[in-house]
């Protein structure tokens, strides 16, 4: 009775807020009696008063209504693309990746509150060179609903935040699910749109699983069309209020269709995936992209063509231009956003190589949560940074000086208000590491603005001090969760399904004033760590760091200052292209191959598979030139020697236990890394790098040379050879960004090397490899297909089968082809398994293996097709061969 009693009350204190308005201060901002604003507390950041009190005068004064934008010319074959609402920081970055890849306009409706929460990523549309507008404060949808009034504190609200954080105010307004009636558009015009906008197709990741359903749907666009994307999570239902008409179907939406889900409610893969085979398709379909409001300068203000909803099937697409953009050409995307030299970086993720991940805590004001967390800390074994603001010096002295016998860091937060200067900002910044020192003994140099975004003014004063900037790649509390109860609640929202891991030198923060449960923030930082950092050891029954101390898999969560002081692990991201070595430097010239003279050079410089074969595998080489290949997949060499290799690519807790496994047997490996989402992980590929492996190129987006057509059964190219080339291109640039400058024993470890995914080849596919650059094409002898084992003993025998004959005999030169994915979940241990057993056996034994690096053999002169001339290169004076 108890629990219908709370529920009936939440559920009525809902219904005040939506009838009150979300701005009433009782009810929508959280006290914290500390001037240390809560998460939904806009009033000094994003101050609006003025501008709704301005859009309601408007209003009386004028009914003029903002034009509807539905389509544009039908006259040119052009198409406009919107994406609404934001998804994760990642997913954002892989689709502002494919609109830069493949030169796509897109305008991206950003809602005013996921905007405060993440205003970086907003920033980073912005960078990329497409367009923001307004979705809302929420994106919430039946808008037309809601009084007048609410609709201009709503619209007025997230204008100013987006105004804020762009540094330019939007034009153009979008309503989820919405009907356009005309106290809505009039509300819309007062508030200082000249038009709202309406989407008659939408692109639906879960019906396009091939490019035969993205060409069919395809096929149903016309030009003219805008096409969305709907990207917006957990929008705030609106509660029909007494008194208000029921909603008529929105203008944006078919009739008689059920709605299309938020896009991010089904895996990002699929959604990424979806978009991509649309940009692909629409490409060949020749059609070309503008912004949306090219469409308002088509149509002339106020007459905007309102096109009437289409009732039939859902109509789905995503536009594009032709070809793939140079790597730092047209955005400058993967370092942080640039900046003036007298303006600080923010730190989100620290590039370093060292195993460690920084937990912070903001807001001392609930000093009960705090104490919690501070025991959990201490429990966990966990040193942590602490941001502190000024008032929370003066009021909390006592907290303060516990936090710090406990052992952990602090940092000065800052909250500029708007308009602040440098000078200001840096006025504060003084004093509060004055008062820091003076009152209880603490040096720091570390400054976080942990609530909106940071302006050049605030960059500017950290600069001048010579302080460290912190920001976080993950932030832990969401206005949403203030009322959450169990810390499954918050991990679902945060993380999803997709992320296994935390990942090293990530920061990541948590604020101890915002919950209603006082102990959900420590119960939050005790469950990261268990399912996000733990499970990244390589922890077995045999060999587990928490019996083991020569177990160093363990990944250690540490202060900001503390990750920041090794700066023996610290590197420059990107690489300085002047730190490059000539020889594997991108700018490089490939090698000079066509059809006149590719054959030589394929047959010397590709090392092939038993399974790939003319007519299975092969576009476009002869029977006679096929038989020529190689297809033993083995490296010429006379000694006992294997080479492990490993594709694609994986989170921390796929990586760190291969190597774990390879350090523990002084292994060193071969690592074909698959770009597509490598740059948004760095850290780890540099680690990889860090420990002696070979790094080679697996392509960008992991698509063959040929594949199988299902309609005709014969081979086809996906891509034609420039594109090939660009992309391949591409990929080896994002990996010189990262382990370019890194050597070993004066050897690059960044290699020429490449794996053709699926280990397909065409002529058309190798000259492209060899034009961008890479100097052997290396597929291997033993496929395990390690991601399809169903235990460790099967990959075990799997593995051995690569390495050993039917006689026991080692199979000299074997290249075991593995993974480093996370499906590949018994790899490691299989691994580690077969390594112990073959070090127990004597030097003298004729089955004992050593581990070698394709580098070391793959050298100038090698030749594939020439096995006597290859083993003259290596062998001792004097020795047969």
């Amino acid at each position: 009775m108890r629990n219908k009693k709370m529920a009936a009350l939440l559920l009525l204190l809902s219904v005040c807020l939506l009838a009150g308005g979300v701005f009433l201060k009782d009810l929508f901002t959280a006290q914290t009696g500390d001037e240390y604003p809560t998460i939904t507390d806009w009033k000094r950041s994003y101050q609006a008063e003025a501008e709704i009190a301005q859009a309601l005068e408007q209003l009386q004064q004028s009914p003029d209504k903002a034009s509807v934008i539905s389509r544009g010319s039908s006259a040119q074959q052009q198409l406009a693309l919107t994406f609404d609402g934001l998804a994760d920081r990642g997913t954002m970055q892989r689709i502002l990746d494919l609109l830069a890849k493949y030169q796509v306009k897109a305008t991206f409706f950003v809602d005013g509150l996921q905007t405060a929460e993440d205003p970086q990523t907003v920033i980073n549309i912005k960078t990329a060179g497409q367009r923001v507008e307004n979705y809302t404060l929420y994106g919430m949808g039946k808008m037309e609903k809601l009084p007048v009034e609410r609709l201009i504190k709503d619209f007025s609200q997230a204008q100013k935040i987006i105004s804020i954080t762009t540094g330019q105010g939007p034009n153009l307004l979008k309503c989820n699910d919405t009907q356009y009636t005309d106290q809505l558009l009039q509300a819309a015009k007062a508030a200082g749109f000249k038009s709202v906008v309406s989407s008659e197709f939408y692109l639906n990741a879960t019906q396009i699983t091939s490019f035969a359903a993205a060409e069919a749907f395809v096929g149903t666009l016309r030009p003219g069309s805008i096409v969305a994307v709907k990207l917006l999570r957990n929008a705030e239902p609106v509660i029909n209020e007494q008194g208000l008409a029921a909603g008529a179907p929105a203008v944006d939406k078919q009739p008689g269709l059920k709605a299309l889900p938020a896009l991010t409610d089904q895996p990002e893969t699929a959604l990424i995936a979806a978009v991509e085979r649309f940009l692909i398709v629409l490409n060949k379909a020749d059609y070309a992209t503008v912004y949306v409001e090219d469409f308002y300068q088509h149509n002339g203000a106020g007459t905007a063509k309102i096109t009437p909803a289409v009732s039939g099937p859902a109509k789905i697409a995503a536009l594009i231009r032709a070809q793939v953009a140079e790597l730092f050409g047209s955005r400058t995307a993967y370092a942080a956003a640039a900046t003036g030299d007298n303006q600080a970086r923010e730190i989100k993720t620290i590039f370093t190589t060292e195993p460690a991940i920084a937990y912070t805590f903001g807001g001392l004001a609930n000093e009960t949560a705090v104490a919690d967390v501070l025991g959990r800390l201490k429990e966990l074994d966990i040193k942590a940074t602490f941001f502190v603001a000024e008032p929370e010096m003066q009021k909390h002295p006592v907290v303060l000086r516990q936090i710090i016998a406990d052992g952990h860091e602090i940092g000065i937060a800052i909250r500029p208000k708007n308009g602040e200067t440098a000078a200001e900002t840096g006025s504060t910044i003084r004093r509060n590491r004055q008062a820091l020192q003076e009152q209880f003994g603490v040096e720091t140099n570390l400054v976080k603005q942990p609530w909106g975004a940071v302006t050049a003014a605030a960059r500017e004063a950290v600069a001048s001090l010579e302080c460290r900037l912190i920001g976080q790649a993950v932030n832990v509390v969401q206005s949403k969760h203030q009322d959450y109860t169990s810390a499954d609640q918050v991990m679902a929202e945060i993380f999803g399904r997709s992320v296994h891991s935390l990942a090293r030198g990530q920061i990541v923060h948590f604020r101890m004033d915002y919950y209603t449960n006082d102990k959900l923030i420590g119960d939050l930082a005790a469950i990261i760590k268990q399912r996000k950092v733990d499970n990244i050891a390589y922890a077995t029954a045999f060999d587990n760091p928490a019996s083991n101390p020569a177990n160093d898999s363990q990944y250690r969560i540490k202060p900001v200052g503390e990750i920041l002081s090794h700066t023996q692990l610290l590197y420059q991201y990107p690489v300085d292209p002047a730190a490059v070595p000539a020889h594997v430097s991108a700018d490089r010239p490939g090698l000079r191959v066509d059809e006149a003279n590719v054959l030589p050079e394929v047959f010397k410089r590709y090392i092939g598979n038993k399974d790939v074969a003319y007519g299975k595998s092969t576009l476009g080489f002869s029977k006679m030139e096929a038989r020529r290949l190689d297809n033993s997949g083995l490296i010429h060499t006379g000694d006992n020697v294997v080479f492990l290799t490993f594709d694609d690519w994986g989170t921390d807790a796929a990586i760190n236990k291969i190597l774990y496994v390879l350090r523990k047997h002084k292994a060193t490996a071969t690592f074909f890394i698959l770009t597509n989402n490598v740059l948004h992980n760095p850290n780890l590929l540099r680690a990889i790098a860090a420990e002696g492996h070979n790094i080679g190129n697996h392509s960008d987006q992991h698509k063959p040379m040929a594949a199988r057509d299902p309609k005709t059964a014969g081979q086809v190219i996906l891509q034609d050879k420039q594109e090939y080339s660009q992309e391949l291109a591409l990929a080896y640039k994002k990996l010189q960004a990262v382990t370019g400058d890194m050597a070993r024993h004066s050897q690059p470890l960044l290699t020429r090397f490449f794996r053709p995914p699926t280990l397909a080849i065409s002529k058309a596919g190798v000259e492209a490899v060899f034009a961008a650059g890479s100097e052997y094409i290396v597929s291997g002898s033993c496929s395990t297909n390690d991601y399809k084992a169903e235990s460790v003993p099967q990959l075990v025998n799997i593995i051995k089968d690569g390495i050993y004959t039917k006689n026991g005999e080692v199979k000299k030169g074997s290249v075991v082809v593995m993974h480093m994915t996370d499906s590949a979940a018994y790899t490691a241990m299989a691994l580690d398994i077969l390594l112990t057993a073959n070090e127990a056996k004597a030097d003298a034994d004729p089955s004992k293996f050593k581990v070698g690096r394709l580098a070391d053999y793959l050298t100038e002169g090698y030749s594939q097709i020439n096995r006597r001339q290859t083993l003259q290169l290596t062998a001792p004076a004097g020795q047969n061969i």
